[in-house]
């Protein structure tokens, strides 16, 4: 994973007015070189001092520009190293976190591992010295990592077999015998997968152990950054002043690269100028080759070949298998054709247009469901004439008295139709014979399947008021499935920016957000370590935070990276083109003590911050000014909740 190329840009802006501008050390040395040259010949010849000082100017420049180039180089090789060591060591730590992919791995390698088995039994028969076997030499040719570490062969090796000896109870020995027989045959078929879960363990640690190192050295070079500030803001070098702070700056910047390397300085005859070549030199060779030491990931066709090679067969199988059951195929697609129509056709089509038709045809348009209301009309009718007729008959009602009648019965009162009956019940039998008992029964039964019919109307006008509603119902488990499975058919067919996730998807912002959770939990960390110390300090100052460590400093800055190339990528930007870097131009107060190369643009710490015009350009402030070396820890706490307030659910996507 390489940097952010705006980190290193953004952090050295500080140092130099062109930060976008290429500078090859290598030249900039010769011409150095070639002017200390000229400066021992004209102090000879006597030249005018005024040219002596323009050479002076000429050899300062230069001086900074190699400077800030070596520096700036050593930052950007060790934070690519770093970044290089820690993606490896995911890689190994999610081959290690379960069973199956440390077995695939094995799979993987097996013809390498093979393949040194058989150089190694090569080279031991042409020396002649295997006179019996030996089985460390197969361990340790199938796992190169037991070669270091013999103890971990011999304490998974050494397995005993107990035999049952004289006891009173054979039985039970000889059971625990088998027992233990399994028990050794079961971890002697899982040995393999035990060494290879230890390789991976061992080569993950051992990038881990990398890359704190260069973090480590990374941490020290950005808290080297304020005296290269402080110095390149300093007046023009002199001759006389030379040897003073740029020496101590060039020997702190070489004890953090290569410490070996100022062993070697009491041969130089100028010590500036052997410490800059030096540097130079190193900043050229600033690499690190995980391969040659065997911790990086295997090759891609090693991961690749159990793929090539039993690919092409299973397909070829699976292909012939398909075409020896094309019947059978043939009849189920048939079979998902006809269910297919059958589900669009009577589940949906059909559906859908009785809502269309229940939506078009009104109320009183629309036939009764349970009860007609001709019928309701004719059973009140047959109703009203019996009862007329009987009361015509027997009770002798004038018209206006039917009139009357009629009109209680339509409000279903049948008092004297009741009142008839009340009396022909009293002799039962005479009045069924030759009375009006059965005339008034029949009256009731008709006044009942009135009632009935009402009840009915009632029922049927409510369910005509839900109607549309039952046809939704009757709807909306079709309309489900084709919505669930029309959405999962589009993303596939064809994806959306939307369908891939909103700023990078839920992945990239969960990878995001454990990387600011290590950020919080480092500064955690080392606020409670540095405390310990400030209080076991008896010269310390009292200052209200301290600074955090290399180490801290380093894997800080390794987070961010992650979180600045995050941001880079998937955060919207605003329309206008501007610098995403923290700085910006700002007045510079009468009696500060910085230079012109460092007027123009000034720590994040000391910016009138402004509103940020886009998202990302407010995220990448706050992670400027995390990586400030000038900020201490407490500081750096305070930005992390700014920024889990502010981007909590946003970016993050969740809330802390």
């Amino acid at each position: 994973m390489a940097p952010s190329p705006s980190f290193v840009r953004d952090f050295v802006k500080p140092l130099t007015s062109h930060p976008h501008v290429k500078f090859d050390p290598k030249h900039a040395l010769a011409r150095l070189q070639e002017l200390r040259g000229d400066e021992e010949q004209s102090r000879v010849a006597g030249l005018a001092q005024q040219t002596q000082d323009e050479r002076h100017e000429e050899e300062d420049e230069l001086t900074r520009q190699i400077l800030v180039s070596v520096y700036a180089q050593f930052l950007e090789g060790t934070l690519s190293q770093a970044l290089e060591a820690e993606t490896e060591a995911e890689w190994w730590s999610d081959v290690e976190r379960t069973r199956w992919r440390v077995f695939w791995y094995l799979i993987q390698t097996l013809p390498s591992r093979v393949s040194s088995l058989l150089q190694t039994t090569t080279k031991a028969a042409e020396k002649i010295r295997w006179s019996t076997p030996r089985p460390e030499v197969v361990f340790t040719s199938f796992f190169p990592h037991l070669k270091q570490r013999r103890y971990l062969h011999r304490s998974e090796t050494s397995q005993e077999l107990r035999l049952p000896g004289p006891s009173s109870n054979i039985h039970r020995e000889l059971v625990q015998s088998i027992r233990n027989l399994l028990q050794t045959i079961q971890k002697m078929l899982l040995v393999p997968l035990h060494y290879t879960l230890q390789e991976v363990s061992l080569k993950k640690h051992e990038l881990l152990r990398i890359r704190d190192d260069r973090a480590r050295t990374i941490g020290s070079l950005v808290l080297l950054r304020p005296k290269v500030q402080k110095f390149l803001g300093s007046k023009v070098l002199l001759p006389d002043n030379e040897p003073g702070q740029l020496m101590h700056l060039t020997r702190d910047l070489l004890l953090v690269v290569n410490p070996e390397s100022v062993q070697d300085e009491h041969n130089a005859s100028d010590f500036t100028l052997f410490r800059l070549s030096t540097l130079a030199n190193l900043s050229q060779r600033n690499s690190l080759q995980l391969h040659t030491l065997g911790l990086s990931r295997p090759s891609r066709l090693t991961r690749l070949w159990p793929r090539l090679v039993f690919g092409p067969p299973l397909l070829v199988y699976s292909t012939y298998y398909l075409y020896s059951s094309r019947g059978t195929l043939l009849n189920f697609v048939y079979d998902a054709k006809d269910v297919f129509n059958g589900f669009i056709v009577d589940w949906c089509v059909k559906p859908l247009a009785g809502v269309l038709d229940t939506v078009k045809t009104s109320k009183g348009d629309q036939a009764g469901w349970l009860v007609t209301k001709e019928g309701v009309q004719a059973d009140y009718d047959s109703l009203e004439r019996m009862a007329r007729s009987l009361a015509s008959d027997h009770l002798r009602y004038t018209p206006s008295q039917l009139d009357e009648l009629s009109a209680r019965i339509r409000l279903g009162d049948l008092t004297p139709v009741l009142k008839l009956y009340e009396e022909d019940i009293k002799s039962p039998f005479k009045s069924a014979v030759g009375g009006t008992l059965l005339r008034t029964v029949f009256i009731q039964v008709q006044k009942a399947k009135v009632d009935l019919d009402q009840a009915l109307s009632g029922i049927d006008r409510l369910m005509k008021s839900q109607e549309l509603t039952f046809a939704f119902v009757g709807l909306s488990p079709a309309m489900a499935i084709v919505y669930v499975v029309g959405g999962y058919l589009r993303r596939i067919i064809w994806p959306s920016d939307h369908d891939k996730g909103k700023y990078g998807g839920s992945k990239a912002r969960e990878r995001v957000f454990w990387a600011m959770r290590r950020v919080e939990r480092l500064l955690v960390l080392d606020q409670s370590s540095s405390r310990d110390a400030v209080a076991n300090n008896l010269n310390a100052n009292g200052a209200s935070s301290t600074h955090p460590s290399a180490l801290t400093t380093g894997l800080l800055i390794l987070s961010l990276t992650q979180l600045r190339t995050y941001a880079e990528r998937h955060l919207p930007s605003s329309s206008t083109p501007q610098d995403h870097g923290s700085s910006s131009t700002v007045a510079v107060p009468s009696g500060s003590n910085i230079g012109s190369t460092a007027a123009a643009t000034t720590s994040s710490s000391n910016l009138l911050t402004f509103s940020a015009t886009s998202l990302r350009e407010a995220f990448l402030e706050d992670l400027s000014d995390l990586q400030d070396p000038e900020l201490g820890v407490d500081q750096k706490r305070m930005i992390v909740e700014r920024m889990w307030r502010c981007w909590g659910e946003t970016v993050f996507g969740r809330a802390k």
